[in-house]
């Protein structure tokens, strides 16, 4: 019996320590939502949804009523599924993103000339992000440090040298549109508790520490844009955008390239290609695309499909859609590679494939060739899946952006724990929580 009662004891404190906690992906071609029980070492979904994106347009919201309502419909089908009273969220949004650096140096003390843990403080409050005017940074990375001559460093505590530098690098959106999406994700009756841009929640999802530790790039074949993102040291060092828009990829080092744009910008060219209509484009996308002749030879050599007015049908041959498809995606895949300059056999976990793109026939291959013949994988979301039934728009590489959120939202609870257990107060609610716990 004193088992037992030592077993009830421990699963109940177990539970105890599971949370709550819910994220909100606005996508430009789905809302996602997934609610999910975290606590330590514990990342596991009750429910996942999505919907249509509605007056969101490239991740910016251009229609705001359509937009809360189609951000309330996918947060509420969620909540009822996992039988959850959803009151706060954890959004990630993709649209205009931009990354800048910043370097600051300092005189050590000349008697001394030792770096204390206030030195590096001191420093860290003088860095200030050159993200531009009307930009908001939504994540800060710090480091790495130099003392003296030497560079690189990651803790620079303790040794001696004339002077400490350090560099920072922000990731920031544009301070109006970021707005507008937060505003439409109140309006759906939830408050937000956190903000990830999209290039940090899709390497969160399908990345682990150790993987940006070592190095890595992340490809995110999305529906409104192609996204690139350089890990190395723990850190984002790079990232590249194409747009539907034209030209405005960016990197630290500040370079623009032409975009061709995301795979909806891929699907309409088809379907102006082949004369059919968008959404016949992209069955046929499913079923007969592929990049490569080894994988186009195990598919049917043709396709019959439904022309553009509905009266007639139109044969697609599957080695011209492939030659097609391999056309328009070039451009672009070239602009990532040129934009993530940094990337080298020295990331030794290579390239990670993201986004609905990355499940096209053949792609981790192709992508391969032109990367140098990096290894290269199509990521899959780090959580556990209480439900087999989780709709497609949010599974396997489409589901990183989701996962991510919800990683972020669980390490921000982690660090107000932790802040909170610093405390006094912290200390003696922890102390009455374990007491009830014991009764």
């Amino acid at each position: 019996m004193r088992l037992e009662h030592n077993t009830k004891h421990s699963l109940a404190a177990q539970h105890e320590q599971l949370e709550l906690l819910v994220a909100v992906d606005v996508g430009s071609a789905r809302v996602g939502c997934a609610v999910a029980e975290i606590g330590p070492g514990v990342l596991r979904v009750l429910a996942a949804e999505a919907a249509a994106s509605f007056g969101i347009r490239g991740g910016e919201i251009v229609d705001m009523k359509r937009a809360s309502e189609a951000i309330r419909i996918t947060i509420e089908a969620a909540a009822e599924r996992a039988d959850a009273d959803v009151k706060t969220v954890v959004v990630g949004l993709s649209g205009d993103v931009k990354l800048s650096s910043a370097k600051v140096m300092m005189d050590l003390d000349r008697e001394h000339r030792t770096v204390t843990a206030p030195d590096v403080a001191r420093l860290r409050k003088c860095v200030a992000s050159d993200a531009g005017a009307g930009r908001r940074v939504v994540h800060r990375f710090d480091g790495p440090y130099g003392v003296g001559d030497l560079q690189g460093l990651e803790r620079p505590e303790g040794l001696c040298g004339d002077h400490l530098e350090m560099q920072a690098a922000f990731l920031s959106a544009a301070a109006d549109r970021l707005e507008n999406v937060l505003k439409a994700v109140r309006a759906a009756g939830v408050e937000i508790e956190a903000v990830a841009l999209e290039p940090m929640a899709c390497s969160l999802g399908a990345l682990t520490d150790e993987e940006r530790a070592l190095g890595a790039a992340i490809l995110d074949v999305g529906a409104g844009a192609f996204r690139g993102a350089l890990w190395e040291g723990g850190r984002l060092r790079q990232i590249q955008i194409i747009g539907r828009e034209g030209p405005g990829a960016q990197s630290v080092s500040g370079r623009s390239n032409a975009a061709l744009g995301g795979m909806d910008g891929i699907v309409m060219a088809l379907a102006r290609r082949f004369r059919i209509a968008p959404a016949t484009a992209e069955r046929l996308l499913s079923t007969h695309g592929a990049l490569g002749d080894d994988e186009v030879a195990v598919l049917p050599a043709a396709g019959e499909v439904a022309a553009v007015d509905g009266l007639g049908s139109v044969r697609v041959e599957t080695r011209e859609l492939s030659r097609t498809l391999e056309e328009l995606l070039t451009p672009a895949v070239r602009a990532l590679r040129e934009g993530l300059s940094g990337f080298s056999a020295g990331h030794t976990v290579g390239v990670v494939l993201t986004g609905g793109g990355a499940r096209i026939r053949g792609m981790p291959a192709w992508i391969a060739k032109r990367f140098g013949g990096a290894p290269v994988r199509v990521g899959v979301p780090r959580w556990t899946m209480a439900e087999e039934d989780a709709p497609t728009e949010i599974s396997g590489s489409r589901g990183c952006s989701l996962c991510g959120l919800l990683v972020l939202g669980a390490q921000g609870r982690a660090e107000l724990r932790h802040r909170r257990s610093g405390s006094f107060f912290g200390r003696l609610s922890g102390t009455v929580r374990r007491l009830v716990a014991s009764l």
